[in-house]
């Protein structure tokens, strides 16, 4: 039995990507995962048994990535504490239903007191003292990624052959690959600290721990600078008549002529080209190779920045402070709730920095790619740049390695089109249980595969509320982003976010994700900006009409379609 999900990893890769796009990530996370179990104590014996499993961590079913679960599940278990951090995993994945896998026992007594209880020790000690030096260890990995990172920012891309290209991937696939074990440590730290608080706060407080912890605001967010620097030039542009006159009435490419020429020495144009240097690699959908990038469409920026200027916001919200739930504890429950509390925060605040420079190497990846791409098509390779994402890497560094492409390339270039294509007009299963091959899962997911009609009661989990128990409005119903949507007060209804949509999440009354956890994006992000929303909502952008009225009962989770 085979069991593949895309309950979280559709909030990194949502909806239909490329050949490419999988290939890379798939090639990452083959490595990384390996890094990060030597990092916490799991022996090269251990490591090296299990590399068929590693190669297996993603799979690409119906355009779409998915993990396979049970993989994930014996790298869980590869670590101490598997009974709790079992739970914790399943929630942080927002899995709708669980799998009970259990690791195989010992062979006998002497294993279990000779080999496995020293090297259970070991691990716990190995992985508390990279808990303890954890922000160290961040800091010094956010350190020496900026330094190479500038580096390659240096780069001439053009410049290079295709074999020097495919040398500096490998550089920086070594050199970026093997440190982030530091991020993927991170992220262990988030799912055991916020599940273990949790825990704490149900079981002492009969109170949801995720929401208790994020919803008090302690140190900002670096996913949150976007909205908040967004909300900063809106607020430059209206203190000048003829630059607001423009942004009300011009496109997007003669606003953006304007601020190159007439108003270069605006204030206002000034912080928008301090945003695309710091943001630029910042999109919806950036661990997407095919998608582009701000820089790359600078129009997407102005659009953006009009639909924010409709809004009225002018500064940036600021969340209340919710009330202390612990402060009627006995001093010591208060004391350890503090200490998980603050750990899981911080874990978390680290985490969003990470994936900040985590955007920064995928956009240099694009990069990259499409210099090869240029180089193919100049050759007659492929007919345009935009085809490299209809190879996979093996395919691309075949054809750099022999100096020649296979004869019938473009036309497996298109068939991979039209497959893109064919598969963005379906949904596909959150979760797939199936003990056929992937061929025979993809070929039957063909003949099933249909847009689904809704009902007019949807079902998911609240992740963030407010104090009033229901919240209504207009839905905004999006499966991807779209740049000149007015997000302005509606009520965002959409598949997943990721760090990219946070632009627009300051004009937002309220948001509804299909896919997600209550450690995912929209929830954190949510909590942060005192967004009321719910998360886990299985095909509510099917089922919520577009433009219809609807409300959030923020008690039960339950989305009600008025009209």
């Amino acid at each position: 039995m085979k069991i593949y999900d895309n309950s979280n990893i559709a909030e990194s890769y949502s909806g239909v990507t490329t050949p490419l796009t999988y290939s890379f990530a798939r090639a990452v996370y083959q490595e990384v995962y390996v890094y990060f179990c030597g990092m916490m104590g799991v022996g090269s014996s251990a490591i090296n048994a299990n590399r068929p499993m590693f190669a297996k961590m993603v799979e690409f079913l119906g355009g779409r990535m998915y993990y396979d679960l049970i993989n994930w599940y014996k790298l869980v278990s590869f670590l101490p504490g598997y009974s709790f951090n079992r739970g914790f995993f399943e929630k942080m994945l927002g899995l709708q239903k669980r799998y009970d896998y259990n690791p195989p026992p010992p062979a006998g007594a002497l294993e279990r007191y000779f080999i496995v209880l020293p090297r259970l020790v070991y691990q716990t000690l190995k992985i508390a003292l990279t808990f303890a030096r954890m922000g160290a260890l961040v800091r010094g990995f956010n350190r020496r990624f900026d330094q190479a990172y500038g580096e390659l920012s240096a780069l001439d891309l053009a410049a290079l052959d295709l074999p020097a290209c495919k040398k500096l991937y490998y550089q920086v696939y070594d050199e970026f690959v093997a440190r982030w074990q530091v991020p993927i440590a991170n992220d262990f730290a988030v799912m055991v600290a916020a599940g273990a608080a949790d825990k704490l706060y149900r079981a002492w407080l009969d109170k949801d721990g995720y929401v208790q912890l994020f919803s008090r605001s302690r140190r900002p967010l670096v996913t949150l600078d976007p909205g908040y620097r967004i909300i900063e030039i809106v607020s430059l542009i209206k203190k000048e008549p003829k630059l607001l006159a423009a942004f009300a009435g011009g496109q997007p490419g003669e606003i953006l002529a304007q601020l190159r020429g007439r108003f270069a020495a605006s204030a206002a144009a000034a912080e928008i080209r301090a945003y695309m240097e710091r943001f630029g690699s910042r999109v919806p959908n950036e661990l997407k190779l095919e998608s582009k990038s701000i820089n790359e469409q600078p129009e997407f920026f102005i659009s953006i920045l009009q639909a924010s200027l409709s809004s009225g916001k002018e500064a940036a919200p600021e969340a209340p402070q919710a009330a202390d739930a612990a402060a009627g504890l006995p001093f010591w429950r208060r004391l350890v709730l503090a200490v998980v509390g603050n750990w899981a925060v911080n874990s978390v605040f680290r985490r969003e920095e990470t994936r900040f420079r985590r955007s920064l190497i995928f956009g240099f990846s694009r990069k990259l790619f499409l210099a090869i791409a240029d180089k193919f098509t100049a050759r007659g390779f492929i007919n345009n740049r935009e085809d490299i994402f209809y190879l996979s890497m093996e395919e691309i560094f075949e054809i750099i390695d022999s100096g020649r492409a296979a004869a019938d390339l473009n036309k497996a270039i298109a068939a991979r089109k039209a497959d893109y294509e064919y598969w963005k007009g379906r949904e596909t299963p959150r979760r797939i249980e199936s003990e056929l091959p992937l061929a025979a899962i993809e070929a039957g997911l063909r003949a099933g595969a249909a847009p689904a009609a809704g009902t007019g009661v949807l079902k998911g989990f609240t992740a963030a509320r407010t104090p009033r128990s229901k919240v209504s409005g207009e839905a905004l119903v999006l499966p991807d982003f779209d740049p000149s949507a007015d997000f302005a007060g509606k009520i965002l209804v959409t598949r997943q976010t990721d760090p990219g949509w946070t632009i627009v999440f300051p004009l937002l009354k309220g948001i509804i994700v299909e896919r997600g956890g209550m450690l995912s994006h929209a929830a954190i992000v949510a909590r942060e900006l005192r967004i009321p929303c719910i998360v886990g909502v299985e095909r509510a952008v099917a089922g919520v009409p577009r433009g219809a009225n609807i409300e959030m009962h923020m008690e039960t989770g339950e989305v009600h379609v008025l009209n």
